[in-house]
């Protein structure tokens, strides 16, 4: 490209992806607000006297939706 002549940007791609931003960014909305419940809910089972198995069984629920929760805020920024 010669310097003289104008950059022109490809904004067709650009708005091809608005649409799939914007449903991504709804999708992780809608699940945030559940999977708050869930961890809350989580934490107060633990904090109650529990048998081990179940404590596991919290714990195992408690870090896949810690994972969950990862993955959607790594999603939000790129």
């Amino acid at each position: 490209m010669k310097p003289s002549e104008p950059v022109t940007e490809n904004t067709l791609s650009e708005d091809s992806s608005e649409p799939e931003d914007d449903a991504l960014r709804q999708l992780c909305h809608e699940i945030s607000g559940p999977l708050t419940s869930i961890l809350v809910h989580c934490d107060l089972q633990l904090e109650s006297d529990c048998t081990p198995a179940t404590r596991a069984r919290i714990e195992a629920i408690l870090s896949e939706a810690l994972r969950i929760q990862q993955r959607l805020r790594n999603s939000q920024r790129g």
